[in-house]
């Protein structure tokens, strides 16, 4: 069997000549056997599934050894994977941390984008309390991902982590102050600041509470205490 890759409209052809039995010559040339992309593809999805295998088993030994003592040989002997593989994939630790906050962080995007929409079509307009909406889409996450979130929490991430950190918070800050600014109530830059950076110290707090009840009350009490800001400048 052949993949036909001519022209729109061409009828695909079987890759024989009836009367020869072998492929028509002006045909050879534009198909591609199911022998080379088949192959492809599975090796594909085999890299796939191993990096997704790489990161869930850094994870789970970060989450209990911190990533200071975390090895590369205990990553890849929870992951069914050589070292080699995991070096195909990542740079070292290091890179598989920092991949592991960049999925979170998008998970956040995801949930506080999700909370202010659905708000949103469900006619809610006022800035803040599309805000506090979010955040309370966002402190809900970091609930769920308690463990995950204290891997970044407990100061013991790779040399230059803390920069990033920062950058992130600095890109909230941002992010924070064009949301109150598209919907045409400026945010004073202050509280700007204020507002993020008590979210992300909530999401460390959150992160070291003993269980869910506990962390569930502290997200509470950040979201009364926001709720009380003068956002106007």
């Amino acid at each position: 069997m052949y993949l036909i890759r001519g022209p729109p409209g061409r009828r695909a052809a079987t890759g024989s000549n009836a009367e020869t039995g072998s492929a028509r010559p002006d045909e050879r040339s534009d198909v591609m056997s199911t022998d080379q992309v088949l192959p492809a593809a599975r090796a594909s999805e085999r890299g796939a599934a191993t990096r997704s295998s790489l990161l869930a088993a850094a994870r789970a030994v970060f989450i209990k050894e911190g990533y200071a003592q975390a090895g590369v040989t205990d990553i890849v002997a929870r992951a069914g994977a050589s070292v080699g593989s995991l070096y195909h994939h990542f740079a070292g630790k290091a890179d598989l941390y920092l991949a592991l906050f960049d999925e979170l962080e998008n998970d956040y995007i995801e949930r506080t984008r999700s909370a202010v929409r659905g708000a949103r079509d469900a006619g809610v307009a006022d800035p803040m309390v599309l805000f506090l909406i979010g955040a309370r889409g966002y402190l809900d996450l970091s609930i769920e991902q308690r463990e995950l979130a204290g891997v970044f929490a407990r100061g013991d991430g790779p040399p230059g982590f803390e920069m990033v950190w920062q950058q992130r918070l600095r890109d909230w800050v941002s992010k924070n102050t064009e949301f109150f600014a598209r919907s045409g109530e400026p945010l004073d830059e202050a509280v700007a600041i204020v507002m993020t950076g008590a979210m992300m110290l909530a999401v460390s707090e959150l992160a070291r509470a003993p269980d869910c009840v506990r962390a569930r009350h502290i997200a509470d009490g950040v979201i009364s205490v926001l709720s009380r800001l003068e956002i106007r400048s």
